[in-house]
């Protein structure tokens, strides 16, 4: 039972499963502005995903072993993948240890790397994405992502192939405090992610992304450029999916790239149709209840397999099946659904219908 935990493990468990909860409220929060508010079939969204992980592991953390520890990590790839990476990071770990303002520029620069190159292959998947018919759209985003996962999982250079590779961590130098530290960061990442889906969830930009999903002549009909509208929303949905990518290469301070597979954008898909399309809250509220219901099985994955004779891996993608069958039947709109446009300020909303 989950009272006979030893309470240090429980809260060791609480703030991991918090931490993944940030990273992936912030991804799903991004695949929630593409389809839900635009109605884009993005089965390729772990794409961005990898790319924020490529840009810490494969580009980022290069650089900071040829600034900070002398070391170029091309020169002898299968040197360095096999047994000096270890020792190369270490010393790099070692000077952010001593000078935090390094680890922070890292981890900054990281960050906006990953944002930029993910946004950079938003915008050009949005070329396609003008072209092709919904159906056909959702295939060669799938098929992208898988291209970019295999080419970069079997090329060594890029961030030591099939054996990954182990990146800095810049937040070494808070100590046994780096959990709780990480953790603060990682939640405030999310907050400030979704204050600014939000903001454009209510704002006339947001209203328009609705119109072309719901009526998409109708929109172009009223002016709206379908074309500009899209290119944008694929750059910051893929960018805001790239940070994602790169804090959860952080939270591991490891990255394999083989790691990306299809599944994480079928997750995505869940924790969204399970919270709700179309809101924010709702995208969340997906995220929150997936990895409720993942940490409940996994304590009483023993007794499972007493009671049903399932293994525990299979039954969870059992109960997840169904959870997503029920509430497709009984709530198709999520558990919080899509709100109304709000067209006027609350003030001058609230002031007439004290009037009337």
């Amino acid at each position: 039972m989950i009272l006979q935990i030893d309470p240090g493990l429980l809260l060791v468990l609480i703030r991991e499963t918090a931490v993944l909860f940030a990273i992936y409220g912030i991804y799903v929060l991004s695949l929630n502005l593409e389809v839900g508010y635009l109605g884009l079939p993005q089965f390729g969204k772990v794409m961005f995903l990898a790319l924020g992980g490529l840009a810490v592991g494969g580009i980022t953390t290069k650089i900071a072993l040829m600034t900070y520890a002398g070391i170029n990590p091309l020169a002898n790839v299968d040197l360095y993948c096999s047994a000096q990476q270890y020792q190369a990071i270490a010393a790099v770990n070692k000077i952010f240890a001593a000078s935090p303002l390094d680890g922070l520029a890292f981890f900054l620069l990281s960050l906006v790397l990953a944002a930029v190159l993910a946004g950079v292959f938003g915008i050009l998947m949005s070329g396609p994405a003008l072209r092709l018919r919904e159906d056909y759209l959702g295939i060669l985003l799938l098929v992208s992502a898988e291209t970019v996962r295999v080419v970069t999982t079997y090329t060594p250079a890029v961030a030591c192939g099939v054996f990954g590779a182990v990146v800095p961590d810049p937040f070494v130098w808070m100590g046994d405090f780096r959990p709780w530290g990480y953790l603060t960061i990682t939640l405030l990442f999310l907050v400030l992610a979704f204050m600014v889906m939000e903001r454009l969830a209510n704002s006339p930009f947001g209203r328009a992304l609705r119109a072309i999903r719901d009526a998409e002549t109708a929109a172009r009909v009223f002016g709206k450029d379908i074309v500009k509208f899209r290119i944008r929303v694929l750059a910051t949905a893929s960018a805001l999916a790239g940070v994602a990518g790169a804090l959860l290469v952080f939270y591991n301070n490891f990255v394999n790239m083989g790691q990306f597979i299809p599944l994480v954008t079928f997750v995505g898909w869940a924790m969204l149709i399970i919270g709700g399309m179309g809101n924010n809250v709702g995208a969340l509220a997906g995220v929150a209840i997936y990895y409720a219901l993942d940490r409940v099985l996994s304590i009483y994955k023993e007794s499972i397999r007493q009671v049903v004779n399932v293994d525990p891996i299979f039954f969870q993608y059992i109960i997840f099946g169904v959870v997503i069958i029920l509430v497709l039947i009984f709530r198709p709109q999520g558990v919080f659904g899509e709100k109304p446009s709000k067209t006027l300020s609350r003030r001058i909303l609230e002031k007439l219908r004290g009037e009337a």
